[in-house]
């Protein structure tokens, strides 16, 4: 027993997304909670999942391994199956690369012998280490952020696996309320859910930008684009004042190939391409100075989380305008620290860039008092919180 409690204890991190491979919001809260479980004094391996390109990836050659920062990062590529046109009874969807999933991290606690999963990403990796944690007798914590228990429930095919990962875990973790309670709508996770917002570090620079009358509204949005984001609901809003103002839309990260056709058809609709610009990814570190450079940051997403994005365009003092979707209603007070619309109203979002524009002495209130909302987000603050999640399923 005093062999067992000198024994560092093991947490295995499992994640679709890391960075440095990885440039949005999901990435970078997997690697402040490894950082946070490594400061706690716990041995820390991060299972990083990516679906390679092709089908031909074997199990014993399939795993990149290095210690970054005391965190052990295990790069494990599975094959992409690839689908007949005609189905027989026999195959399913996918079956292969989920299954080669389960193995990989199967052969990684057969090597380390965990004593904590923690997943983040309801499918396919959630569900995918639910099942192991559930077989070998491991305590397990799920983090769901957003997208995954938005979209996926919706899928008839996945909705039954969401189901399984959601149930086998014995925590579950959201970004949000309402995130709990969609989980809770497809299973019940109410007395075992957590809800553990993101943190934000103040960055010493604060935004101080002063338009000269000649310049445009710069106009920024930044992430990972896709449904989720509501890019067409900017773009609505931009085109209904660009008669009325200069304007100039900067959207900086990636745009998801799914909604190519849709971003362009938007181009078009609304005719604002000559005052558009898209930039992609840029190290993570010169975000907070492009933030910094807008006279107003505006996330209109339908569908959020605990956007990590508009933490930092807050914390940077920027004045922003959000929806009213996942934890966003907690860190935007309506005309006190940002200003807040209804998801899926471009005419919302009319009337607040309007206001921002007609009141710049609102805009600089609304970036001093956000900034200092974001005190309360501390990394110390999170820290501790998923210190005690931790406590609650593992003894160290």
């Amino acid at each position: 027993m005093n062999q067992d409690k000198k024994r560092r204890i093991k947490v295995c991190i499992t994640t679709p997304e890391f960075p440095p491979a990885q440039w949005g919001g999901l990435a970078r809260t997997v690697g402040r909670v490894a950082r946070h479980a490594a400061n706690m004094g716990l041995e820390v391996h991060v299972a990083h999942l990516e679906v390679a390109g092709e089908p031909l990836v074997l199990l014993d050659e399939h795993r990149q391994s290095r210690l970054t920062d005391g965190i052990n990062i295990h790069r494990l590529a599975v094959g992409r199956e690839k689908m007949a046109d005609s189905r027989s009874l026999w195959d399913c969807p996918h079956t292969l690369t989920l299954q080669m999933m389960y193995q990989s991290l199967e052969m990684l606690h057969r090597e380390v012998a965990f004593d904590l999963f923690h997943s983040f990403f309801l499918w396919p990796v959630g569900y995918v280490t639910g099942m192991l944690a559930r077989r070998v007798r491991v305590p397990s914590v799920l983090t769901v952020v957003g997208n995954d228990i938005k979209k996926y429930i919706f899928s008839p095919e996945k909705m039954g696996a969401c189901r399984s990962g959601l149930e086998n875990a014995d925590r579950v973790v959201a970004l949000s309320r309402d995130l709990v309670e969609m989980a809770h709508a497809l299973t019940p996770v109410e007395d075992k859910a957590r809800i553990i917002y993101n943190s934000v570090d103040l960055p010493d620079q604060v935004w101080s930008r002063e338009r000269s009358e000649n310049e445009p509204l710069r106009i920024g949005c930044a992430g990972i684009f896709k449904y989720a984001k509501g890019l067409p609901y900017i773009f609505k809003a931009v085109a209904r004042l660009k008669t009325r103002y200069r304007l100039a839309l900067e959207l900086l990260g990636e745009l998801r190939q799914s909604e190519r056709e849709i971003y362009r058809q938007m181009l078009d609709r609304t005719g604002i391409e000559d005052i558009l610009s898209f930039t992609e990814a840029i190290p993570h570190e010169e975000v907070s100075q492009w933030l910094r450079s807008l006279d107003v940051f505006v996330l209109p997403s339908v569908s959020e989380g605990c956007p990590n994005i508009l933490m930092e365009a807050m914390a940077a003092g920027v004045p922003s305008i959000a929806t009213r979707t996942g934890a966003m209603e907690i860190l935007v007070e309506d005309h006190v620290t940002g200003l807040l619309i209804p998801w899926g109203d471009s005419e919302a979002l009319t009337g607040a860039l309007a206001e921002i524009v007609e009141n710049p002495g609102l805009a600089k209130s609304l970036g001093a008092a956000a900034r200092h909302k974001m005190k309360l987000f501390s990394s110390e603050r999170e820290r501790e919180v998923w210190e005690r999640l931790y406590r609650e399923l593992i003894e160290f």
